[in-house]
């Protein structure tokens, strides 16, 4: 509207005006609240995706670790495993083999025996 369309106006006409243009002000004051809520929730969002990218890659480097000290502690588990039954076996062959000796050096020792009484 131009100057003189508004001059031209009752009063009633400009405080119906003023009224709907406070409305519609109050309306959009409304809208940019939100629209300010809606944009801080969504930089919150994007700040807290940063934050779960750093954790998500820190928890990756934990499971990494926890992984590495698992294996680790296989490894030595199995080592000692090996070792004792290495342990054990050759001890099992000493003794076998200690044996043989006895068994052998007493069959020995019988053919001796027998060798010299059939001499006589």
């Amino acid at each position: 509207m131009t100057d003189k369309e508004f001059k031209k106006l009752r009063r009633s006409e400009l405080i119906e005006i003023i009224y709907e243009y406070q409305k519609n002000e109050e309306q959009m004051k409304e809208e940019i609240d939100s629209l300010r809520a809606q944009l801080d929730s969504k930089e919150l969002k994007i700040k807290n995706s940063g934050s779960i990218a750093e954790a998500v890659v820190s928890l990756n480097e934990l499971f990494e670790t926890a992984q590495k000290t698992a294996d680790d502690y296989i490894d030595q588990v199995k080592r000692k495993c090996t070792e004792e039954i290495t342990d054990a076996a050759k001890k099992e062959a000493d003794d076998i083999l200690s044996n043989a000796r006895k068994k052998a050096d007493e069959i020995l020792a019988k053919a001796r025996k027998n060798s010299s009484k059939n001499k006589k």
